[in-house]
């Protein structure tokens, strides 16, 4: 009996010894759609999160430690996105950083908490996410106050009557937005004069455009990603040359400009980042992100390499007794390739809005940071 004893002991010490193995990769999850419209999008912060784990890497790792990146696309589905975050916990990753929008991080959001997966959306803003201490970390400022920066922009503009189109593939975020815009616009006496939903129900774009310039608005507001927006504007562009174009900032992706061409030139929308700020940190990231990738980097590549910096801080940072997400809101603020960055109690980021128009295929900061 004694030796049977000692045999379980010894059995249960190898047990605590592999599951506190300190020698392995450090595993990061990552998840967003990586196939289809927008994928670009997920794409571009993909890549971002790249570039920071090569350059922990080659700086020695983390103790010592190698981060390893466990890529998956969520496809847009909320059943494939629940999945991967099972499969992530069986294969043991140390953080998830992802998704990009808030219908999937919506659907994720019960498994990560019941399996304890810390999760870091560098995008993810609807308002229902904001408030609650939960296993979701957000890097961006809510649909509250962007929408309605939104809508006091237009009131200034004498936008007074408006249409918009809301894509129905990301309820969660194109809802939320819709909501706090229509709060602050009725506020401010202006008046959505007609809404369309998209990507359901056999809606064609033409269709869309038609029924929202139907009504003779002072301008068009598009709650859609870069794809759908650039799309609608084509068909707007043959009812109406004239009519004033905005977009969410979901739609503020490179593919916006390649797919809309002359069709979104003069769209206004924000977007979380400035591009031509010369700050030397954001300026060594984007010829770092060049050198790597051939290209530009984008806004989620952007907030995904902040969702990195705060991410290996706090991984870097942690007491042995400290859980991960009790690190990410005791770390002090962090200086990100904009702004510092910081969590409040409940795992909330926030992020300056710069609005931008598209003028000769760029996009040109036309405001001030709200």
């Amino acid at each position: 009996m004694r030796s049977i004893r000692f045999l379980c002991s010894i059995f249960v010490g190898c047990l605590l010894l592999a599951s506190c193995d300190q020698s392995g990769p450090i595993k990061i999850g990552f998840i967003a759609g990586l196939s289809g419209p927008g994928a670009d999008a997920g794409d571009a912060s993909l890549n971002a999160l790249k570039l920071a784990a090569q350059q922990v890497n080659d700086d020695g790792g983390i103790d010592g430690r190698m981060i390893e990146i466990i890529a998956r696309n969520d496809k847009k589905q909320p059943d494939v996105a629940q999945e991967h975050v099972r499969e992530f916990k069986r294969l043991g990753v140390d953080a998830v950083i992802g998704p990009l929008i808030s219908s999937i991080g919506m659907a994720m959001l019960p498994v990560i908490n019941e399996l304890g997966v810390v999760t870091i959306s560098p995008t993810v803003s609807a308002a229902e996410f904001a408030g609650y201490r939960d296993n979701l970390f957000r890097m961006n400022t809510t649909t509250r106050e962007n929408a309605r920066a939104y809508a006091r922009r237009a009131i200034g503009q004498k936008h007074d009557r408006v249409a918009i189109a809301l894509d129905g593939q990301n309820q969660a975020f194109t809802e939320s937005w819709y909501r706090e815009f229509l709060l602050e616009f009725d506020a401010l006496d202006g008046l959505v004069v007609s809404k369309i939903w998209i990507n359901v129900d056999g809606v064609s774009h033409a269709q869309a455009a038609a029924e929202l310039l139907a009504d003779s608005p002072d301008a068009i507001v598009l709650i859609a990603n870069s794809a759908d927006s650039a799309a609608m504007a084509k068909e707007i562009r043959e009812l109406s040359v004239d009519i004033q174009l905005t977009a969410a900032e979901w739609a503020g992706s490179e593919s916006l400009i390649e797919l809309g061409g002359d069709a979104v030139e003069g769209m206004e929308l924000a977007q979380a980042y400035d591009r031509y700020d010369t700050n030397p940190r954001f300026q060594q990231f984007i010829k770092d992100y060049n050198t790597m990738f051939d290209e530009d980097p984008g806004y989620t590549s952007v907030l995904t390499y902040d969702a990195a910096t705060v991410l290996i801080a706090a991984l870097r940072g942690k007491h042995p007794e400290q859980s991960l997400a009790d690190a990410l809101t005791d770390l002090p603020p962090q200086q990100g390739l904009h702004q510092e960055l910081v969590f409040d109690s409940f795992g909330d980021g926030n992020r300056n809005i710069y609005f931008v128009a598209i003028q000769d295929g760029k996009f040109i900061r036309v405001d001030s940071p709200n």
